[in-house]
């Protein structure tokens, strides 16, 4: 009687060990997984792929060059000419395609990064 109530309790023990694992499994899969949404902060680099002045928007090719990101900026976004350890004031109209930029903000419930900081230089 013992030995089958002891192998009854292991038994348990093993089962809620088992869900409590799958649990904490579906709860990180489902953090990385999630959309940035607004009020959320993220950074987004790449190379600059397009700039609408009419818009106050960058489009930024991400990684391999298949996705792109929108930036929107405004006029309280901080932009910076070099490297983010070490750079130097800088503006959007200095801002041209084909150079690296890497930009911190917000993001609004469009999925655009809402920069408040941008630095830029011509090469990644």
């Amino acid at each position: 009687m013992k030995i089958r109530l002891t192998c009854l309790g292991a038994l348990s023990i093993a089962v809620l060990v088992a869900l409590l694992s799958m649990n904490l499994a579906a709860q990180e899969k489902g953090q990385k997984g999630e959309k940035k949404g607004a009020g959320d902060k993220g950074n987004i680099q790449g190379t600059v792929a397009n700039m609408s002045k009419d818009t106050s928007t960058i489009t930024v090719r991400t990684g391999t060059g298949a996705v792109t990101r929108q930036v929107v900026y405004n006029a309280q976004t901080k932009f910076l000419y070099g490297h983010s350890d070490n750079n130097k004031p800088g503006n959007v109209a200095q801002v041209k395609e084909s150079f690296y930029i890497s930009c911190v903000g917000g993001f609004n419930d469009k999925s655009q990064m809402m920069a408040t900081e941008c630095v830029y230089r011509e090469t990644r």
